[in-house]
């Protein structure tokens, strides 16, 4: 008999039980990262300094609102319900993000540019979630088509807040 520290992945075997679990733990993180999440984009609209800015971080907001609506299905679809889960990491991350962006002597720019960075490793995560999930859905016999949307939204605005980042470091012509 192997000891588990000597297998391989394709060794381990989950039961159903276990996955749907791990599923749940997911979902419940990124339910409450989302719910952590719009109170986020509220501070960084009012420090963001341009227009254009303040309109992607409201269109986050207004996405983030719609996906947790959207996870509510997920919930019902699945006979669950949200379990309060913490979410420090995401928690560690937006604070992190609002002290670098309002540490005094930081020009309007320079607080934008931090506040594009940020933005972009938090999509970064949330795409890791919803592939995570769509994965497991998958596993489990879950239809993971309701994954799908999140999940393309999420590299769309990682995409926008990439170019939106590019634009401003890139010097003009």
């Amino acid at each position: 008999m192997s000891r588990i520290s000597e297998q391989n992945p394709e060794d381990v075997k989950f039961e159903n039980v276990h996955l749907k679990r791990i599923f749940l733990e997911h979902l419940n993180s990124i339910y409450f990262g989302k719910k952590h999440l719009i109170d986020f984009f509220e501070e960084i609209k009012e420090l963001a300094s341009l227009a254009y800015l303040k309109e992607a971080v409201q269109e986050c907001y207004e996405a983030t609102q719609k996906q947790l609506t959207h996870l509510d299905s997920i919930y019902s679809a699945i006979n669950e319900t949200p379990s309060k889960t913490t979410v420090l990491g995401i928690k560690a991350m937006t604070l992190e993000a609002y002290i670098s962006a309002i540490k005094t002597g930081k020009t309007a720019m320079e607080r934008d540019v931090f506040i594009v960075f940020y933005v972009q490793i938090i999509e970064g995560i949330e795409i890791t979630y919803f592939d995570v999930l769509r994965n497991l859905a998958k596993t489990i016999g879950y239809s993971n088509s309701f994954i799908n949307k999140p999940f393309n939204l999420a590299v769309k605005n990682k995409l926008a807040f990439e170019a939106i980042y590019k634009a401003y470091i890139t010097e003009p012509a």
